[in-house]
């Protein structure tokens, strides 16, 4: 993998982001699930890139502008003349969680497979260490089978990583989602998931039957976040847990999951441990939710390694990517 340009690229949907800030005023900002997570990344020492396409609205500037000042390669995100970027809102919830609201039809982001060609794009991927995607992108982008012809060619050439992240009002029927994990057991080398995730699908369950469910669908590696609880971690046909580190300011956990697949693929690119990555995950979304907003902008290797040393209690994160 000596020869690899890039180290990260996921598959996503960028959008313009208002959170609410209090008294009916929302600032705005730039996000999206893979867009999180890369630039988390980048603040790890990734060189990361994005496969999508953007809209040419009035947010398409500053869209440019975030995605730049995060140092996402952008040749394969084109903008599209008329279409629109995706919108959504934060708000706080009644129990005081963040909740959302997305105006995303007919957004640029769904045309990225359409007006791309799809040998480029799996060049593209295989210049990358790892990719990584949510079922976002399966719900909303256009020729959805094209995604899966990328991830069967890349396939044990590129790591690839899966974040289950459900979005209900994406999906008519969340049985067509299901339907996919016997395609993508295969194929994926990391499947990340949420309890919330999980109950979405199917009811709330005890983790450990949920656990043997994703393993005896075959996927090898699989992660369960679980807020503040301990992540629970298969791999290397072992299950562990891994100890979330407690915070002392929570000021909005938005991203905090997108934050998390940073972390732990960053580790996992440095050729550490599982329960490594794991702790790098958890470490690296800790530091992410003392700041408003998806992007993770209070990462950086030496605050997130505060938190990480003493889950592993030995070892360093620090220093240049293992290529």
């Amino acid at each position: 993998m000596s020869d690899r340009s890039i180290d990260l690229v996921g598959i996503g949907e960028c959008l313009a982001e208002f959170s609410h800030i209090g008294d009916g005023n929302y600032q705005i900002g730039y996000s999206g699930d893979v867009l999180n997570a890369l630039a988390a990344a980048g603040r790890l020492g990734l060189k990361t890139g994005l496969i999508t396409a953007m809209g040419d609205d009035p947010f398409q500037m500053g869209l440019q502008d975030i995605l730049e000042e995060e140092n996402i390669d952008l040749s394969h995100a084109p903008v599209l003349h008329g279409k629109p970027n995706g919108v959504y809102f934060v708000y706080v919830n009644e129990s005081g969680g963040p909740s959302f609201h997305f105006l995303r039809k007919d957004s640029a982001a769904r045309e990225a497979f359409v007006c791309q060609e799809l040998p480029e794009l799996i060049d593209y991927a295989l210049s990358a260490r790892a990719l990584l995607f949510s079922s976002i992108p399966l719900a909303v982008m256009k020729e959805r089978e094209k995604i899966f012809e990328l991830l069967a060619a890349i396939k044990g050439k590129t790591i690839i990583a899966f974040d289950l992240n459900v979005r209900k009002a994406l999906w008519s029927d969340l049985q067509d989602l299901i339907s996919m994990f016997p395609l993508l057991a295969p194929i994926v080398d990391v499947l990340f998931v949420t309890d919330e995730d999980d109950a979405l699908l199917f009811g709330v369950r005890p983790v450990k039957d949920a656990m043997e469910y994703y393993k005896q669908l075959g996927f090898n590696q699989v992660i369960i976040r679980r807020g503040g609880a301990s992540t629970l971690v298969f791999a290397e046909g072992q299950d562990f847990q891994v100890p979330v580190p407690k915070v002392a300011s929570i000021v909005d956990t938005t991203g905090a999951g997108d934050v998390f697949n940073a972390g732990f693929i960053a580790a996992m690119l440095r050729k550490h441990l599982p329960y490594e990555c794991a702790a790098m995950g958890n470490a690296t979304a800790a530091v992410s939710v003392d700041t408003r907003g998806g992007r993770a902008r209070g990462v950086t290797i030496e605050r997130v390694e505060t938190l990480y040393r003493p889950l592993v209690k030995w070892g360093t994160f620090h220093g240049p990517a293992k290529r």
